[in-house]
């Protein structure tokens, strides 16, 4: 009897397994040559200070040929960005501010450089990805999302494992995986604390031939082009930095707390002057700066008199000051861990 009811249960389940259908997944992703989709993604992450919804279309022939365009944002910073890959050279443009940054293909991956889409939606790709791998994976039955049949799948940490970051023990994956074309259409991180993530998938094709003039990017007129090699930073001496200058370069005759000159870079058309000690650390930087590396922090600004010009003067509750303004046609920045009144006595005793 017990061997009957065992075989008529196992008769019942024609359905696959959670692994199967990751297995599934996995070949389909592997056999994909093209794709062409529109994605939301939203993230909440309050301990980071993260808030994000964005909604970007998205053509990728495999296998470093990609094109994303943010169709939607809650951030300016991210409307109308489009990002462009044609396997050897990497477009950044930033329609707001009307700047193309360009480079070879891996060059674009720095700070300096406004958000690109492709970075965030492969942050949560490899973060779904990595959650399959690492995580149980369970079936948590079928749903039907706008009208299409899934199987939903939940992944949780594994008791016994070792992470090598921190991962509340409540935190959990969902993904929703279409049963016609074993791909995944929706995925919900709840990180606990850490905050949560979406992702949602609003159409979806793939293997249909994308041409190669998608993966193309025409400068827009009037656009300033930023190359990142120009923004590499070259290391020379004080004396070979006032001979590059088109301009006269202005050094410090007063240095608070002991901070020596420990570094001279010319990136771009802009000179720096690091300097450095245990207690004060600050950085002069002058001349013209591609608009990417423009961006003022955030804290306590007022404007300040300086050399006889209007300075923007901003502060933060950590101690750190940034000090910038124009003479001369010469755009000049100081910035570091220095208060206020150093750091105005620092641009007073320029020479």
């Amino acid at each position: 009897v017990l061997v009957t009811l065992s075989l008529l249960l196992s008769g019942c389940q024609t359905g696959p397994t959670a692994e199967e259908i990751v297995a599934k997944m996995q070949e389909v992703e592997a056999s994909t040559e093209d794709a062409h989709a529109v994605v939301e993604f939203s993230v909440q992450a309050e301990d980071m200070d993260v808030e994000m919804d964005v909604v970007v279309e998205l053509w990728e022939k495999r296998p470093t040929k990609l094109r994303a365009e943010v169709l939607e944002a809650d951030e300016t910073e991210f409307e109308g960005v489009v990002s462009v890959t044609d396997g050897e050279r990497a477009w950044l443009y930033h329609p707001g501010e009307n700047v193309v940054v360009t480079g070879a293909l891996g060059d674009l991956e720095s700070d300096e450089i406004p958000v690109d889409p492709q970075q965030v939606i492969g942050f949560m790709e490899e973060g779904i990805q990595w959650a399959m791998d690492n995580f149980d994976v369970k079936l948590a039955g079928e749903e039907e999302l706008n009208g299409v049949a899934t199987y939903k799948l939940t992944f949780t940490p594994r008791e016994d494992e070792e992470y090598p970051m921190p991962i509340p023990a409540d935190a959990k994956a969902t993904l929703w995986v279409e049963k016609e074309r074993w791909i995944a259409l929706q995925a919900h991180v709840d990180g606990s604390s850490f905050g949560e993530g979406w992702v949602r998938v609003r159409s979806f094709e793939f293997n249909t031939g994308l041409d190669d003039a998608l993966f193309q990017f025409e400068i827009p007129a009037g656009a300033e082009v930023v190359d990142v090699a120009d923004m590499e930073p070259v290391h020379l001496t004080l004396d070979e930095a006032e001979d590059a200058a088109t301009f006269d370069l202005l050094v410090p005759t007063y240095e608070p707390d002991g901070a020596t000159l420990i570094e001279v870079l010319q990136v771009g058309e802009a000179f720096v002057l690091r300097y450095d000690h245990s207690t004060t650390s600050f950085t002069i930087v002058q001349g013209s700066l591609p608009e990417p590396m423009r961006e003022i922090p955030e804290g306590e600004v007022t404007e300040v008199d300086v050399r006889g010009q209007t300075a923007t003067l901003l502060t933060d509750d950590t101690g750190n000051s940034f000090l910038t303004w124009t003479e001369d046609g010469v755009s000049i920045a100081i910035a570091g861990h220095i208060s206020a009144d150093e750091i105005v006595e620092v641009a007073e005793s320029l020479q």
